[in-house]
């Protein structure tokens, strides 16, 4: 079949198109999806895969007489492209007489009241739409039940997300809601698993289905530029992009922050028509940068991956990448941006600060012409099943529970969900009343409407709006800076929790900020100004993103064989002599070059580095194991950092990596999971599923084992691989791994010195108190300063603290000086008190004088009474406290038998251990004396 059998109108567009032949994929499709049959299409950006599944259809809707409105329903991904496929669609849809509309949530009400009126037989929305529409859109929803076809457009952006899984469950809705088994058609990028791929896709429609690709080996130019970066790095990078534009040009950097700070110092420099493209600008501005590059009035535009995907820019000249992107299907992706069409070279550059990076851009340019891709894997996300199981229940107001498990089990992504589990998921949304169960009847429980609240002005902290529960977006939640109640800038939650602690300099917009406070509820950080010290710039979202599991193996390959770039011009000069230079010190000192069997032990100062060519999720669990290992016992002045490149860990002496090797298989499988609750991934996990399931306040481990153990499920499958990390250490243990200690730092040991330094996450207040006291003597008024924490609450807590149970004991002391009540660790206190620091607090003027420490035990069965002479306490304590017989008092005071007013003037301590009380009574004593005469 060709494009002749299409119908002559269709023809005619296609000539007033002015296309000479249809695209290869085009001409593939014809045929299958003629038939009727699913079809995924696979074919690079640029390979016109919009028209290859719409000129089908089209062919098809042209021919049916029974055809109403909504017959055709195109998702994307991305709210940013329903734009710019709606206008695309529109140009055929409109002259073939076909009504194209878009959903999404900008667009205008008056838009909004024309589609319902005037219902489109083609609708393009995301699957946040579609969700919105099957739950809540009671009079629009009668329309889907016209449906027969569905496109899903970037497929490869979905399939691995909980948008996929989401995804997969409306589109079993909408066939069991509308009865018919609807053609289903996916758009996709080079992606790995493509039968897999396609059986997510197609779930249970009872279609045949064809997967049609073609060869995504698309020519391109790349060159890896090695930037000498001495003294003002950024200055340095701008200077280089002004030499390299070429209007015009997309400069695609992993983060926001460096997409803002480049176009900051660009500024400098007055070039014209630069702009600016990320996630956190709005969709005017978006649309604005957008219209200057079809427009061809666009210089360079910096942008995150936003420009990744198939938003219509025009003819891009170059590209350029600060740094290499994180995987294969990226870097194709952004360069894919250039030489947009079928038979144009993309053109692209990359930027690197340092040797590994151009070891890496290398790596990446060879797994991308290999046509090498990394294959994701799915998850069965419960959370899913939850909002799916109430969006059922919005919807049909009350639902059988078998029915709510067939729909929802005929996705791919949960055909191995057993009836049982799903019951137990059911009777757990049930206890937190987000559901209500009357028998085997389902419906919305009061919980529902406690988080997801219609009302935007009077909501509690953890409520979320109503139109956040129809999306499994990411929030991109962000801890707000504030000074003097102004906020001075904004930083990615996840960085705040795995970086970021009271009393850290850190720099924003230029200036130095000190961290007062840190409050997780109200998601704010309290700072003033830092008058000096380096501050860290922070680091947001996407700059930490996970490195391709394909890249170590590739890196070995390439330093290896590193002589053969020598003679390429792929890289400059100062990418060939840094390539040249981080072989050689393995040559030099005859070891091996790096590899993925070799792991390099060294030490720089107190941080032992190990270096090795890793998986990142092994790399990250080792760290996150030793870290748990150093912070057991309280030694928190720890840090650990991982990569690809190896991992290390800071603040220990001994050698935890022997103590992980020598435990057994089952011991060390519990400490990992032990590492990963303790870590700052598995709260903001914790933290974003909680309210799918219902749970409003704390999380118990008694009652909400379920929601624990997704939330450890979901940390793993994001951030850590227990399965790898132990067939590791087990190949280590066998010795197919070797360990060679090494003096200095080897160039791989510096590119795992060059990633940020994670450090254990404190939500237990008592122990953030505990940091801050350490080694010291506070007033309340000085910690609440430190802690940014109330007076009234820190006292409250402190006296706490004092108790015997206590694991950070505290206790208290009266500063003679200046009449103040001063809060010290019970362990540092006898320190503390021989540094002389606060002599006279614990210096008696009097040695002559006789008192009697009134003691009352804790079980309060009668005071005792201890006679003694002061200058007996001061030259041989032990000879009074040795009177004592008890380990804990609850109560201390002094009084004079000579002397009543001694007594009232005398300060009580409590919950007094014996091995500090003879400095009490010291402290009592002298502030007596000091009161008493001066």
């Amino acid at each position: 079949m060709d494009k002749n059998d299409l119908s002559y109108k269709l023809l005619s567009l296609i000539r007033e198109k002015g296309w000479d032949d249809l695209t290869s994929i085009q001409k593939k499709t014809l045929s299958p999806i003629l038939l009727g049959k699913n079809v995924l299409i696979i074919a690079p950006t640029g390979y016109g895969k919009t028209e290859a599944a719409l000129l089908p259809i089209f062919n098809s809707m042209l021919n049916d007489t029974s055809l109403s409105p909504v017959a055709l329903l195109y998702i994307t991904p991305l709210k940013a492209l329903i734009n710019d496929l709606t206008h695309r669609i529109d140009w055929w849809a409109s002259k073939l007489g076909f009504i194209v509309s878009r959903k999404h949530g900008e667009v205008p009400q008056k838009e909004k009241s024309i589609r319902l009126k005037r219902v489109p037989h083609i609708l393009v929305t995301t699957p946040e739409g579609l969700e919105v529409d099957l739950d809540w859109a009671t009079k629009f929803r009668e329309n889907y039940k016209n449906i027969k076809w569905v496109v899903i457009d970037e497929v490869h952006e979905l399939v691995h997300s909980k948008r996929g899984a989401q995804l997969s469950v409306l589109l079993e809705r909408l066939k069991e809601y509308s009865g018919n088994d609807f053609q289903r058609i996916g758009l996709s990028a080079t992606i790995s698993n493509e039968k897999k791929v396609a059986q997510l896709l197609f779930g249970s429609s009872q279609r045949d289905f064809n997967i049609i690709k073609v060869s995504s080996n698309k020519n391109f130019e790349l060159k890896i530029h090695k930037v000498e970066h001495q003294g003002e790095t950024w200055t340095t990078i701008a200077k280089t992009v002004i030499n390299k534009i070429e209007k015009p040009t997309l400069l695609f950097t992993n983060s926001r922050f460096s997409t803002e700070r480049l176009f900051e110092e660009l500024e400098k420099y007055n070039i014209p028509s630069v702009f600016v493209h990320h996630s956190s600008i709005s969709r005017d501005d978006k649309n604005k940068v957008e219209e200057n590059l079809r427009e061809g009035r666009a210089n360079l535009v910096i942008c995150t991956r936003t420009l990744e995907l198939g938003i219509h820019v025009g003819d891009v000249k170059k590209v350029i990448m600060y740094r290499p992107p994180p995987s294969v299907p990226s870097f194709l992706q952004r360069l894919g941006r250039s030489g947009h069409l079928i038979d144009h070279v993309s053109c692209g550059e990359i930027l690197c600060l340092y040797d590994h990076e151009v070891i890496e851009s290398l790596a990446l340019s060879e797994l991308a012409m290999q046509g090498k891709l990394e294959s994701g894997k799915v998850m069965p996300f419960l959370d899913v099943v939850a909002r799916e199981a109430i969006g059922i229940a919005l919807q049909y107001g009350e639902v059988d529970v078998n029915r709510l498990y067939s729909i929802i089990s005929s996705s791919t992504y949960f055909r191995a969900l057993s009836f049982e589990e799903f019951l137990k998921l059911i009777e757990y949304l049930a206890n937190n009343n987000l559901l209500k169960v009357e028998g085997n009847r389902v419906k919305v429980g009061k919980t529902f409407f406690k988080i997801w609240s219609f009302n935007k002005n009077n909501k509690l902290a953890w409520m979320k709006d109503f139109s956040e529960f129809f999306s499994f977006v990411s929030s991109d939640e962000t801890f707000l800076l504030r000074f003097e109640n102004k906020t001075v800038g904004e930083i990615d939650a996840i960085y705040v929790y795995k970086h970021l602690r009271n009393n850290d300099t850190i720099r924003i917009s230029g200036k130095l900020w000190r961290i007062v406070s840190i409050d997780l509820n109200k998601m704010t950080i309290t700072v003033v100004p830092a008058n000096d010290g380096e501050g860290e710039i922070p680091i947001w979202k996407g700059e930490n993103v996970s490195r391709s599991n394909l890249l170590p193996k590739k890196i070995s390959k390439v330093i290896r064989n590193y002589k053969r770039y020598l003679d390429l011009n792929i890289i400059n000069n100062a990418a060939k002599n840094d390539l040249k230079n981080f072989v050689n010190f393995y040559l030099v000192h005859g070891l091996p070059l790096p590899n993925r069997k070799t792991i390099y032990v060294e030490k720089d100062k107190n941080e032992i580095i190990y270096a090795t060519l890793i998986n990142e999720k092994v790399s990250n669990t080792l760290a996150h194991l030793l870290l748990y290992l150093a912070t057991k016992d309280l030694s928190l002045n720890v840090s650990v950092r991982s990569s690809i490149y190896g991992f290390s860990i800071r603040g220990v002496e001994n050698d935890l990596m022997s103590e992980i090797v020598n435990m057994n298989e089952d011991e060390l499988r519990k400490l990992i999971i032990k590492s990963i609750m303790r870590s700052p991934l598995f709260y903001t996990v914790l933290k974003e599923i909680k309210y799918s399931f219902g749970k409003i306040g704390n999380v118990s481990l008694h009652d909400d084992k379920l929601l624990i153990k997704e939330a450890i499920k979901q940390t793993v499958y994001k951030y850590f691989s227990i399965k790898n990390t132990l067939k590791y250490i087990k190949m280590i243990k066998n010795k197919d791994i070797d360990i060679i200690h090494i003096e200095g730092i080897s160039p791989l040991g510096r590119a795992v010195l060059n990633h940020t330094p994670l450090r254990p996450w404190i939500t237990d207040l008592s122990i953030r108190i505990y940091q801050a006291m350490k080694g010291g003597a506070y007033t309340v008024s000085e910690l609440s300063e430190m802690l940014g924490i109330s007076e009234k609450s820190l006292e409250s807590r402190l006296k706490k603290m004092r108790k015997y149970d206590s694991k950070y004991r505290t206790c208290n002391f009266i500063d003679i000086d200046t009449k103040d009540m001063r809060w010290v660790l019970l362990e540092d206190f006898e320190e503390i008190v021989e540094t002389g620091d606060y002599y006279n607090s614990f210096e008696p003027i009097k040695l002559d004088e006789t008192y009697v420490a009134v003691i009352r035990p804790i079980n309060n069965e009668g005071n005792i009474e201890i006679v003694f002479r002061v200058k007996e306490l001061v030259e041989n304590p032990e000879n009074v406290t040795r009177r004592i017989p008890y380990d804990e008092v609850f109560e201390l005071k002094l009084k004079d038998p000579s002397d009543p007013l001694v007594m009232s003037i005398s300060p009580r301590y409590y919950f007094v251990n014996k091995n500090v009380i003879k400095f009490l009574i010291l402290n009592a004593v002298s502030y007596i004396q000091n009161t008493r005469f001066g």
